[in-house]
């Protein structure tokens, strides 16, 4: 073992942006007009793979999958073009009050949520996410309390979060008209 300084335990949360804004723009107007009714994402696209429709590859292809790559290559040192993977994705922060508790994403190695439309004023709507070593700061006085603390992301249109799906997160209630978020989870096998 060398001595000195060492990551124990990262927990890397990759905040980028979409670059492409026509390619957002397009794939958020097909969303509304597609699955949006009355200012609300229709609820039969809960629980359906946004992939599954053809219209979204350009946009996995181009946006989601380099967005991964990215992550993996910077926090792994892997490619996803050495490994078996799978996407999945939905649609979530749509309406007034809309709100999720503290949850996490079993089954998968990553999430990520894609924000295709938030208000320009923050009205809510927040992804908070929960430092994953559960009691860890017992013992410790208020001198260390940064090192636990919870981390809250205000989302604006064109944002991208992707963090460890084991890592519990919430959504804040949001107070707008309306806020369109895409999560997308990958699930990652052996090339056996």
């Amino acid at each position: 073992m060398n001595y000195g300084f060492n990551d124990l335990w990262p927990t890397t949360v990759l905040k980028d942006n979409i670059e492409d804004k026509n390619l957002l723009e397009d794939i958020t107007n097909y969303t509304l007009v597609e699955y949006g009714q009355n200012n609300k994402v229709s609820a039969d696209v809960l629980d359906k793979n946004l992939f599954d429709d053809p219209y979204y590859n350009k946009f996995k292809y181009n946006v989601v999958i380099p967005s991964f790559e990215k992550y993996l290559q910077r926090c792994v040192g892997i490619s996803l073009k050495d490994k078996n993977y799978k996407l999945r994705s939905w649609l979530t922060g749509y309406g007034v009050s809309y709100a999720m508790p503290k949850h996490n994403h079993s089954g998968s190695q990553l999430s990520a949520v894609f924000y295709l439309l938030s208000e320009d004023k923050h009205l809510g709507g927040s992804l908070v996410i929960n430092d994953p070593r559960f009691n860890a700061n017992r013992g410790y006085d208020s001198n260390f309390k940064h090192w636990f603390e919870k981390q809250i992301f205000i989302p604006k249109t064109g944002d991208i979060l992707i963090f460890p799906s084991f890592t519990y997160h919430s959504v804040d209630t949001y107070y707008g008209k309306l806020r369109l978020a895409m999560p997308v989870d990958l699930f990652l096998y052996n090339n056996e």
